[in-house]
Order: structure tokens, then sequence, then C-alpha cells
């Protein structure tokens, strides 16, 4: 597998797989100097020599906090034929199917009934998501953050950690909400609470 950033979040993910699983995996950041993390993990920089690993192994997921960000590296490693795989802790507690769209959810997250959620999501720890939401793609949700469903958040939102949407709302794209916010009315694209 490769895990698209070697940043805090590509690193904090990586954890997960080092506890979670004996798959072997290698990360990919242009922007890394140095070839390995940990003094175990191989960091690739180079576009050729990923696209030569892809071949033999072509699962990912894009380990970047910033929405944007990860879309662009997500629809670069589409473009070289990589598939995306969720990476999501045996810690998280699911009741709702997740398909395989490079997600990622952290340890403690709860993910009630009726969740949909979008490509390359990134679902920091013990964020509780309740029954019937609609997360867009390329969400951001911060540690300990409490979705109440049903409620509805579009493409590319930020949710600050510690913050609570109630039941009910809507958030347009690219919102970006404090954190320790309550929202408690709808958000239009590109606000922010």
């Amino acid at each position: 597998m490769i895990i698209v950033g070697a940043g805090s979040a590509g690193k904090e993910s990586s954890g997960m797989l080092m506890q979670d699983s004996d798959e072997d995996f290698v990360f990919f950041d242009q922007n890394y100097i140095g070839d390995k993390i940990w003094n175990k993990y191989t960091v690739i920089t180079n576009i050729e020599v990923l696209e030569k690993i892809l071949k033999e192994n072509p699962y990912f997921c894009v380990a970047i906090g910033q929405p944007r960000k990860r879309e662009k590296l997500f629809n670069l490693l589409i473009e070289s034929n990589a598939v995306p795989k969720n990476l999501i802790s045996k810690s998280a507690n699911l009741l709702s199917f997740i398909p395989q769209n490079g997600t990622i959810i952290q340890p403690g997250v709860c993910i009630s009934y009726d969740v949909s959620i979008g490509k390359s999501c990134f679902i920091h720890a013990n964020s509780v998501i309740g029954h019937k939401a609609e997360i867009g793609d390329f969400v951001n949700i911060s540690p300990l953050c409490s979705i109440i469903g049903p409620c509805k958040i579009g493409d590319y939102s930020y949710i600050g950690a510690g913050s609570i949407v109630m039941p009910n709302m809507s958030l347009g794209k690219n919102t970006f909400i404090t954190p320790g916010s309550t929202v408690n009315r709808d958000i239009k694209d590109c606000e922010t609470f």
C-alpha cells in the first residue's frame, strides 16, 4: 500500500497499519527530505519510481489533512491507475458500509447506521458520526467531533477539533468550522463558522 503524505497525518496513518496489519507500505511525498521514516519505511519522492511500485501494489490512500491538497494527490494517483483503499482502525466502530474510496478512519471513531462517506475523507480519532449523515468528498473531520445525524456535510469541508454539528444541519462545500464550535444553523458554501 502507498500512503501519500509523509507528514503528521501520514505518520499517524502508518501507525494504524503497524498496529492493525502486517501489510507492507511505503510513503509517497514529493516534498519530503530524506528517504526513510523511523529509519524503516521508504519515502518515495519521484513519480516515476512511484509508478513502478504501483504496478506491483496499486493500492493507496492520501493522508493529508488539507482537503484540496488531498484531492489533487488523490487524482494524481487515480491518473496513474492506482486503486483507492480505505485505512480503517480496528478500534473504530462502524455500523455503515464504507466503500473502498481511500477514506482514513482513525482509532475510536464511531459511525452509526445509514451514513454515507464520500471519496478520500479523513476522520480523526474519537469522532462520532450519527445516523443518516451524508459526508461529501475530501472532508476532514478533526479529533473529538460529534456529527449528530441526520445532517449533510459538503465536499472539501473542514470540521475543527471538538466541534458539534447538530441534527438536520446542512453544511455547504468548502465550509470551515472553527475548533470547539456548535453548528446550530445551516452553513453556506465557503462560509467559516
